[in-house]
């Protein structure tokens, strides 16, 4: 990618794991035969379905699963096609005995993919014969293209063509004509190609048998493909010809060499290739040919290239002639980033002037005569594009405008949506742009590219991308990682996207990614998928770890209750993460920091599961080992070593075991006064406390440390010993209730390295209370019950067992329910859900309700409210602000019912969003959704006029969503926002806003 004179230099090297040929995931659902590329049918419901894609993937699923499949359904093929139906009945064996049938002058590449599939099924003996011949008894007949293939597809079912675009194809398998049959006819020279990959992967999956498909298929996208764009080393001949193999198996066209540090394209454009980068471009040529792709290449001589000088554009010419004689069929011109106050030379200033305008007709003029001398010379190119200055800016400009006047209608223009890597691009946004630039559009999307982050990989799946740019672009690109192989997993995922927008489905397609990457090995599957879903997380804002997420939850649900089996999976999925640079020795060259950071993560992970059950059984010996060497760990893993993953789930996971191994040990108990005296460890208490026991934890104590003794200091007596010191390190006496003022650990001989030293007192409650959210919470009356949790945390060295009751009524009418009996482990912690219900007949006010554990009384305090309910009264408010931070961000965006969508205020406090309702209301609840950028502090104020205002709310956000009850009087007709304080150097943003009435 190219950024704003931004250059990152990362270096990639070659890797090839398993299979790259195997299947995958998903197919589309029965009730699609007749669909059509002009009335395509609705995607089966799903929750990472096209119908989120322009917020976001939604929940991903485990990248190593399988997702379950109905008999309907058949193999899962990728890209998804638009319509597979599959019907058991309707399987065909693979003989050992083929024929195929096709006419004369039918693809050779596609037949070469047939034939090789056939093999691979167990195909021994391989016929190839014409039209109307007389074919071998016994064999399997595969139809290819002409008279003979369309009858055999309408025989077995098959819809005619019709209106199926260019890449389209119909496949059918049955029996016809007493014979054991497969037919495939393809639209255009590439549909042929893209039905004999389907058939590719129903061979693979089949089992020696031919799945009963009936499949009518095509691309969404016209142009489906990859740009090598990064700054750095471009990638070697044996990545490019990798590269056009994945392209071709992936119904992909289009490769655009466009590496940022090629400076025979940039500053040496004039110049010719050297000898062995033109034999390699030949070699690509060759490839792309026989994967059916298109090889592009971008030029971009930006201001080293005088733009009026009729010998620089001669220059361009001929290195177009000299690219297309090398085997390039598509072009690019490229201005990205230039000045518009600096050009060349003299005579562009003196030809054009100077401005956005003048640059933009000079980028105009330039790509309108490469364009027409393309057209003249080279008739079979496809069409020129520009990606130009101004490639991610939002909406007209002088400069998109008088580009739009002046660029040559067979121009395609180039953009990468609204902004360099946008977390979103939407149809409205498409259309936008389209209409500001006048041209069709080539989406040159910036993902996965890395360089601008080269810490990190972008493994996460393709997402945000409304179905409409699929379907609106002139083409689809994204921009790879210097890292190829990698690539694969989300360029897997963008093919998908591109080739059938509307039934994509991110997490499937991400599964079926790692899967195709990765080959039918599990343990090879497993540590892919670890590190995919572990480096998921980028400018998409897909969620980081997402996989982990849900075993790290249910590992302390299930701890309290003494459930090993959450333990076991979440300690399996550390010793993947563990093993990952094992398991994945082919992807070193490109993924080895990564592997490597994941790998100690994954031996910190395994430590911490380890530590939490040593405790639990009570092993305090192995316990202390544990906690010793996880704290080794986590110390290795904050050292900087220029990667990074995605730790959101990993780090907290580790700092909450240190945080309650702490709290096992003792470790975390506050310390009296320490004093290192030769011979012993002192802890002087404030004042004589009864001891319950006292703990002293150093290391493995030396042969001459053993005799080391914990005493504890009686007033009127001195020291008195209670244990010896265990050579473990780990020791912890019972002290019987003694009255001591302090404690030690002393030593005749050699010194121990001590650690800590914890006195246990006699006197505290065996366990900390607290109520969640202050012990406050807003109840409706008359509602459904409200949550609260009531949070426990063992303060004794052993187990607590107790109930949570009321230590008094609860006010009258008011229903409370507690859980029962509990047993809280010794370090541990526990929520409880607390339950209040309000009857309808409840009256408005604060009601406090007294809770006790170990006794401890804590008051929850409750906010009787009127319960609120109707439509949403700001659906269909009118909305505005102080001032939005740009039209793409309105103050309307907030209540517009878009999840990709949102409101922006200007970067400074005070700034407020105001919605007026369409009729006055008593607004009982008001919802705020923040963007990234919130308000720390806010009010909100209601009023009759919009004149004259009424506090009715001050809130102290932390972000998130916030619920804001209000007692609005009932000629509410404004409400306002106030942001006093932002919590970023941003402006305030809201995602969504709703309102409800009191019912």
């Amino acid at each position: 990618m190219q950024l704003r004179g931004r250059k990152r230099s990362t270096a990639a090297a070659v890797a090839v794991i398993g299979s790259l040929l195997g299947g995958a995931v998903a197919s589309v659902p029965e009730g699609m035969l007749a669909a059509s590329p002009k009335s395509p049918a609705a995607p089966r419901s799903d929750s990472g379905s096209a119908a989120v894609a322009s917020g976001g993937p939604g929940p991903l699923l485990d990248p190593a699963l399988d997702v379950p499949r109905t008999p309907s359904e058949g193999p899962a093929v990728w890209p998804r096609p638009q319509s597979a139906h599959a019907d058991p009945a309707r399987e065909v064996p693979v003989a050992a005995e083929a024929v195929l049938v096709a006419p004369e002058g039918v693809d050779p590449y596609a037949l070469d993919v047939v034939r090789a599939a056939l093999r691979a099924a167990g195909v021994r003996t391989l016929h190839d014969r014409p039209p109307g011949a007389v074919l071998p008894e016994g064999a399997l007949v595969v139809r290819l293209q002409g008279a003979d293939a369309q009858a055999a597809l309408l025989a077995l079912g098959a819809a005619p063509a019709g209106d199926l675009p260019e890449g389209g194809y119909r496949l059918a398998v049955g029996r016809t004509g007493g014979r054991d049959t497969v037919a495939l006819a393809g639209v255009g020279g590439d549909g042929l190609f893209h039905a004999a990959q389907t058939l590719r992967q129903l061979l693979a999956a089949g089992g020696g048998k031919v799945p009963g498909m009936l499949v009518r298929d095509w691309p969404t996208a016209r142009v489906r493909g990859v740009t090598e764009g990064f700054y750095g080393q471009p990638w070697s001949r044996e990545q490019r010809l990798a590269q056009l193999d994945f392209l071709g198996r992936t119904k992909q066209n289009r490769l655009l060499l466009a590496p940022g540090d090629d400076p025979y394209r940039t500053t040496a454009w004039r110049e010719e290739y050297p000898a062995a980068a033109r034999e390699e471009f030949r070699a690509l040529a060759e490839r792309a040919r026989a994967n059916h792709v298109t090889l592009g290449w971008a030029v971009s001589p930006g201001q080293s290239m005088c733009l009026a000088s009729a010998d620089d554009r001669a220059a361009l010419l001929r290195k177009a002639d000299a690219m297309w004689d090398l085997g390039f069929r598509a072009f690019q011109l490229q201005f990205q980033d230039v000045s518009y106050a600096e050009w060349g030379c003299r005579a562009d200033r003196v030809r054009y002037g100077t401005g956005p305008a003048a640059a933009a007709k000079a980028h105009a003029e330039v790509a309108g005569e490469l364009a027409a001398h393309l057209a003249e010379r080279h008739p079979g190119a496809a069409p020129l594009s520009l990606l130009p200055t101004e490639y991610f800016q939002e909406g007209a400009t002088a400069y998109r405008t008088a580009l739009a006047q002046a660029l040559d209608g067979r121009v395609e223009v180039a953009w990468t949506g609204v902004g360099v890597v946008p977390r979103t691009i939407t149809g409205k946004e498409l259309a936008g742009a389209r209409a500001a630039l006048g041209h069709p559009l080539v989406t040159m999307d910036n993902y996965p590219v890395n360089d601008w982050d080269p810490d990190r990989i972008f493994l996460g799946p393709y997402a945000g991308r409304d179905p409409a740019v699929a379907s609106g672009s002139a083409a689809v690109l994204a921009n790879a990682m210097p890292q190829g192989t990698l690539s694969r997993i989300p360029l897997f995922t963008a093919a998908d996207y591109a080739w059938n927008a509307t039934g994509y489905r991110p997490g499937e397609s991400w599964a079926a990614a790692v899967r195709d990457l990765s080959g039918p090995d599990q343990r090879t599957r497993a540590a892919l998928a670890a590190l995919a879903g572990n480096t998921a997380s980028s400018g998409l804002k897909l969620e980081e770890s997402a996989y982990l997420k849900p075993l790290v939850e249910e590992f302390w649900r299930a701890r309290a209750a003494g459930d090993k089996a959450a333990g076991d999976k979440l300690r399996a999925a550390f010793t993947v993460l563990r093993e990952a640079p094992g398991r994945l020795p082919g992807l070193s060259g490109e993924a080895g920091p990564w592997l490597e950071r994941l790998s100690r993560y994954g031996a910190a992970g395994e430590l911490a599961v380890d530590l939490l059950r040593a405790e639990a059984r009570g092993d305090g010996a192995g316990a202390w080992q544990a906690s010793r060497d996880l704290a080794a760990a986590r110390s290795a893993l904050a050292e900087r070593d220029g990667v990074r993953v995605d730790a959101s789930v990993l780090d907290p996971f580790l700092a909450r075991a240190a945080e309650e191994s702490d709290a096992w040990t003792g470790a975390s108990r506050p310390a009296g006064t320490v004093r290192q005296e030769p011979g012993a460890w002192t802890v002087w208490l404030e004042e004589p406390r009864p001891l319950a026991a006292v703990t002293a934890m150093t290391e493995p104590l030396a042969p001459g440390s053993r005799g080391a003794a914990v005493e504890v200091h009686v007033p009127g007596e001195g020291w008195r010993r209670l244990a010896e010191a265990a050579g473990s390190g780990w020791t912890q006496a019972d002290a019987g209730g003694v009255r001591a003022d302090a404690v030690r650990l002393s030593w005749p001989g050699e010194a121990p390295v001590v650690h800590q030293v914890v006195p246990w007192f006699a006197d505290d409650p065996q366990a900390g209370f607290e109520l969640a959210g202050e012990g406050r919470v807003d109840v409706e009356i008359g509602g459904a019950a409200r949550t609260v949790t009531a949070e426990l945390s063992a303060v004794r060295p052993g187990e607590v067992k107790g109930a949570l009751a009321l230590s008094g009524p609860a006010p009258a009418g008011i229903e409370v329910r507690l859980p029962g009996a509990v047993t809280l482990p010794r370090g541990g912690r526990l929520s409880l859900p607390v339950e209040v219900r309000l009857p309808a007949s409840t009256p408005a006010g604060t009601y406090a309700i007294p809770l006790a554990f170990d006794g401890q009384v804590r008051t929850l305090t409750i906010r009787a409210v009127p319960r609120t309910g109707g439509p949403d009264l700001l659906r269909t408010a009118k909305v505005t602000s102080s001032g939005d931070e740009s039209p793409r961000f309105p103050a309307s965006a907030a209540v517009d019912g878009s999840e990709a969508t949102r409101w922006s205020s200007k970067p400074v406090d005070g700034a407020w969003w105001q919605a007026e309702l369409a009729a006055p209301a008593r607004v009982g609840l008001l919802s705020l959704h923040w963007q990234e950028a919130y308000a720390s502090a806010y009010r909100v104020e209601t009023s009759a006029d919009g004149v004259t205002w009424r506090p009715a709310a001050a809130v102290s956000s932390r972000g998130g969503t916030d619920t804001v009850r209000l007692d609005a009087a009932a000629d509410t007709r404004f409400l306002r926002v106030t942001c006093d304080r932002r919590a970023t150097r941003y402006g305030c943003s809201l995602w969504s806003a709703t309102a409800f009435a009191v019912q």
